[in-house]
């Protein structure tokens, strides 16, 4: 058997093979399983650059004026829109982790049948023409075929290095989004309109009235720090996310069976911690 060939099945066995006297499936299982809850816990992030809009537009009325908060604005439904599609697009890669995992727990994968409709929300956030929606195809034609013809085990053998690479694709995509558009961009944008807001009401009020907004600005700052933690606690996830599945697809043909619990485990442990950080600012 060439080395290439070799080395791929070895791949596979590590991956999806149950063995004897081995915690491999239970190890893979477990990463897939901290994967997928990691990526269905981004949608309080993805969900807030709306919210985050609005509010900035909201922070325009000066104190006092008593109308109702602006709930639809037409900036604001755009960056809805990219929004939907990162949640989307996390959701494709979520599916995908819940389909390695039957693989290994089952031997077979029965992913969900609606990855077609996922991909045709995708390219609002990543780019229609974008590497990052080409690999998301790819992956949807794998959830596809799982849903359809029972995906098994030994397909896997061929489709892994492509999906692996897929995966750090979509992840790279998602990370800009997170980093460059909603930390950045939206919370940096939002929290400097609060501090003029803020700056602008306090103009010759009395020394009472400057410490009460004092004290509500603090509380409202506070609270954007709070998101802007639980977001880059999501960076750090998908970076874990993503190396993990590139060290094991990279490294599994040196290992033995139980070395992958020394390589997936610290993975998943860190995933697991940060999946409460994700959720803590929101």
């Amino acid at each position: 058997m060439p080395r290439a060939s070799r080395d791929l099945a070895c791949l596979v066995a590590v991956l999806v093979l149950p063995l004897v006297n081995c915690t491999t499936p239970d190890e893979v299982s477990k990463f897939c399983v901290s994967a997928s809850t990691t990526l269905t816990s981004a949608s309080v992030v993805f969900d807030d650059m709306k919210l985050s809009c609005l509010r900035e537009v909201n922070s325009r009325d000066e104190f006092g004026t008593f109308r109702p908060p602006v709930q639809s604005d037409e900036n604001c439904n755009a960056i809805g829109d990219q929004a939907v599609g990162a949640a989307a697009a996390a959701k494709v890669l979520s599916d995908y982790f819940s389909a390695i995992n039957s693989l290994a727990s089952f031997g077979t994968a029965k992913a969900g049948t609606n990855a077609q409709s996922l991909l045709s929300k995708t390219g609002a956030a990543v780019g229609e023409s974008s590497s990052a929606q080409t690999a998301l195809g790819s992956i949807a034609q794998f959830l596809v075929s799982a849903a359809t013809s029972g995906y098994q085990r030994r397909q896997l053998e061929k489709d892994l290095p492509k999906v692996s690479a897929n995966v750090s694709a979509v992840v790279s995509a998602l990370i800009t989004i997170v980093h460059d558009d909603y930390i950045d961009r939206q919370l940096g944008s939002e929290e400097q309109k609060l501090a003029v807001r803020y700056r602008e009401f306090a103009k010759d009020k009395s020394p009472e009235i400057k410490l009460l907004l004092d004290d509500r600005w603090h509380a409202d700052e506070q609270a954007l720090a709070a998101k802007r933690a639980s977001a880059q606690s999501l960076i750090t996830a998908l970076q874990s996310l993503s190396k993990g599945f590139a060290d094991l697809a990279a490294n599994a043909h040196q290992l033995r069976a139980k070395e992958v619990s020394g390589l997936l485990g610290p993975y998943a442990t860190q995933l697991q911690a940060l999946i409460p950080q994700i959720q803590k600012g929101f």
